[in-house]
């Protein structure tokens, strides 16, 4: 609940600086760490932060419900979180750059170590396609931000990077769902007083009637 609080905060940060955004700055040519530097509010740097908390939090409620992320994954989500965190306290363009960059690059590398992991467990396995395909686009966009970057010398960098960055969201957003489901379906079988019914014996007939020692005998 607190990744997904801090998700709708980090959005509603985002829609409100393009409600009323900066005339003299554009969001098509400028990349996501020159708008932050140059930005007259701190909007930009809100959404981020409020991004960097939700993962830290999802990364915690992943932990304590037991999911297979041990490994790489745990540690490029915590990159990914406080990578954010970072180009939301800098105030330096340049490390901002280098901060958003690291980050872009890590959550699509852990994500598709968790599409596979996800798999092959019952309770995670509704979104393991899900993000088998963000992931998927998530590579799209670090190629278009790649090529945005060097040989387009910087041409609709804000576009490549901010579309980028709303695929990375969905990411998080998808697993802090499927974890708030796993959350409410553990509470819910847990409750006290609800007992679950014994599973019936295969190889027992529904509508067969109890045998007696005799019958047996017989």
């Amino acid at each position: 609940m607190i990744a997904i609080s801090a998700l709708v905060l980090a959005m509603a940060a985002v829609v409100a600086g393009q409600l009323d955004p900066s005339p003299h700055l554009d969001p098509v040519a400028l990349s996501i760490s020159e708008y932050a530097a140059q930005e007259r509010g701190v909007l930009t740097e809100f959404a981020l932060a409020m991004l960097g908390l939700a993962s830290l939090a999802l990364l915690a409620g992943l932990k304590a419900a037991s999911a297979p992320i041990d490994g790489w994954p745990e540690r490029l989500i915590l990159l990914w979180s406080l990578t954010l965190l970072g180009v939301a306290a800098i105030p330096w363009a340049r490390a901002q750059d280098y901060l958003v960059a690291v980050a872009f690059l890590a959550l699509p590398v852990a994500t598709a170590q968790l599409a596979g992991r996800f798999g092959d467990h019952d309770e995670w396995r509704p979104v393991a396609r899900t993000l088998e395909w963000l992931t998927l686009l998530a590579g799209l966009g670090l190629a278009a931000v790649t090529y945005a970057a060097l040989p387009g010398r910087g041409v609709l960098i804000g576009v490549a990077e901010r579309g980028l960055l709303l695929v990375e969201f969905a990411l998080v957003a998808s697993i802090s769902w499927q974890l708030l489901r796993v959350g409410l379906m553990t509470t819910i079988t847990t409750v006290p007083g609800v007992v679950r019914q014994p599973v019936a014996d295969p190889t027992q007939n529904a509508t067969s009637e109890p045998v007696s020692r005799h019958a047996h005998a017989a």
